[in-house]
């Protein structure tokens, strides 16, 4: 059980600033009042256990959430997000310890897909990955504090980030539902179309991607490909995981064109392979290691991504003059993979696999 501490009200934010429990930013302070009310509505005790990271021999149960979420400025409304983000997180595929310890500095990126996104106010359109929501801002952000004040994830302590950014703060991504014969990407996951469901992505930071004259669905997706093989992203030819954020013209140009979500992502994997030529014209050398082994395939090209499955497709944004957005991998899969979870309903306790 969590430790109860009383302090003034005006005293709060410097009390908590002095001992490193935020983020840099003020804090919503955690009354025992505030974090029942997201236990209640979750439907979840405080011992509950969301997850463990092993490595460091630290466990996350739902009171430590729970504070977080009410420091991070949830509604617990919000919280069962929260926490199905926390176990996708905890997930061993996702690799958190190495995640949040790295000096890639990658972010805690949530992607939210289902009817919640609606029903609870995230922003999916208009400035998708900007600010002005609350439940955009509040859910990424109450993630990367559990990271800090949970799992010692602080820059003056086990976040071992050279430059980090700013999506280390809060990072989410809300699907706005995609174009007619399109799939959302919680049923290409496997999952109801009625679900919500939670995808956590460990990644660098947004890299927007133009293209506002050709409409040609190959043209737009060769721009595409020319951001997936910048020799600067530390992926490229390790066989990373990427996310695309289709914006309005984009995905409607390719749905239009009767290009399937299969058959842009097998387009993407095949386009993005490139040669040991390509990443020595950007200064890249290539590594031999048991973790990044960069031999060539026979055809002397190496993959971007493994195939087409590592290739996560979210619709997003408002209409404008052609915009996109790109969301590699901090690493290569042998490091970290994203992981889904499904939103438990009020009430509904923690999340299944």
């Amino acid at each position: 059980m969590a430790t109860e501490l009383t302090f003034d009200e005006t005293d709060v934010q410097e009390e908590f600033f002095e001992r490193g429990w935020t983020d840099g930013l003020p804090v919503v302070p955690p009354t025992p009042d505030r974090v029942g009310a997201m236990l209640d509505y979750a439907g979840v005790a405080a011992e509950d256990l969301v997850g463990i990271v092993a490595e460091r021999s630290r466990e996350i149960s739902a009171e430590k959430a729970a504070i977080n979420a009410v420091m991070a400025g949830c509604r617990p409304e919000y919280f069962p997000v929260v926490l199905a983000g926390l176990s996708a997180m905890l997930d061993p595929a996702f690799g958190c310890h190495t995640v949040v310890t790295s000096t890639g500095g990658a972010a805690l990126c949530v992607v939210v897909s289902g009817p919640l996104v609606a029903e609870l106010g995230f922003n999916s359109f208009r400035n998708a990955l900007g600010p002005g929501y609350r439940a955009n801002a509040t859910v990424g952000r109450a993630v990367r504090l559990v990271a800090m004040n949970v799992l010692g994830a602080r820059s003056d302590s086990l976040d071992g980030s050279s430059l980090g950014h700013p999506g280390k703060f809060t990072l989410l991504v809300a699907e706005e539902p995609p174009p007619e014969g399109w799939d959302p990407l919680r049923v290409e996951l496997g999952y109801d179309a009625d679900d919500t469901t939670v995808t956590m992505f460990p990644s660098e930071g947004p890299h927007q991607i133009a293209n506002h004259l050709n409409g040609d669905p190959e043209g737009i997706l060769l721009t595409f490909v020319a951001a997936m093989t910048n020799p600067a992203t530390f992926g490229v030819g390790k066989k990373h995981q990427v996310l695309f954020v289709l914006g309005h013209e984009h995905r409607q140009a390719l749905a239009e064109a009767g290009w399937t979500r299969q058959q842009i992502r097998e387009f993407l994997t095949e386009h993005s392979r490139v040669t040991p030529e390509h990443l020595a014209a950007g200064g890249i050398l290539l590594e031999h290691t048991n973790q990044n082994d960069m031999t060539p395939d026979a055809d002397g090209k190496l993959n971007t991504v493994r195939g087409p499955d590592d290739i996560y497709l979210v619709t997003a944004g408002s209409p404008g003059a052609g915009w996109s957005a790109y969301i590699p991998n901090w690493a290569p899969t042998v490091h970290a993979e994203a992981t889904t979870r499904k939103v438990m309903g009020p009430g509904g306790g923690l999340p299944l696999r």
